[in-house]
């Protein structure tokens, strides 16, 4: 009698914690995230949900869109190529917090021979007298070289984690409340919208993780 009473008690003992923790069954809770738990249910489906998942995949075509103008200037691809010779530095204060930089100016000297362009500013911390490859844009003078295009290259692969990012929410519809982000990444889970998911976080990463490391090489 005794051995029946301690076994009734560990049933209705595992029952209780199974709904209190949001699951059904003698067992224990249902450790699924965005279950049918009661702490956090996930909202329905909606327009806000695919709209939501849509702004990642409009920021990761502008980090692209950026990407893409300056490996074409930093690779030779576009602009007016010349060398910069430095001739004074300082450091431009920003508002937030580790945001100031040190850019340089010196006169540009195109390669095709044509007048030279006094002050041009290159975003770089140089060194005064330094003699430097630039690419001449619309909007001014970048470094050009192997590294520095690895460095726009990052940009480009690092668009494709922020494209991932926003897969979940597209493909569900579900716009998260607070702390429900990853719940709604186990909506997905076993169909192609994770698969997709998994082969762009990896790849972005990837790919950032080796032009940062050709950047910091070169």
């Amino acid at each position: 009698m005794q051995k029946a009473r301690r076994r009734t008690d560990v049933v209705a003992g595992g029952q209780g914690m199974g709904r209190f923790f949001g699951g059904t069954g003698a067992a224990g809770p249902e450790l699924e995230l965005g279950g049918g738990g009661t702490f956090a249910p996930l909202p329905a489906p909606s327009w806000k949900g695919r709209v939501f998942g849509g702004l990642f995949f409009v920021l990761a075509a502008v980090c692209v869109g950026i990407a893409a103008y300056n490996i074409a200037h930093t690779a030779g691809l576009a602009g007016r190529p010349g060398t910069v010779t430095v001739e004074r530095c300082w450091t431009e204060h920003g508002s937030g917090r580790n945001s100031d930089k040190t850019v340089c100016s010196g006169t540009f000297r195109p390669d095709d021979g044509t007048r030279a362009v006094p002050d041009a500013v290159v975003p770089r911390a140089l060194r005064d007298g330094q003699k430097i490859a630039v690419q001449q844009t619309g909007r001014g003078y970048l470094p050009n070289g192997v590294g520095e295009s690895a460095r726009w290259i990052a940009l480009f692969f690092f668009a494709w984690i922020v494209a991932a990012l926003g897969i979940p929410f597209a493909a569900t519809g579900i716009f998260p409340g607070k702390g429900q982000a990853a719940a709604v990444g186990t909506r997905i889970r076993g169909t192609r919208a994770a698969r997709v998911l998994k082969y762009m976080l990896a790849g972005g990463a990837g790919g950032a993780a080796v032009s940062l490391y050709v950047t910091w090489v070169l």
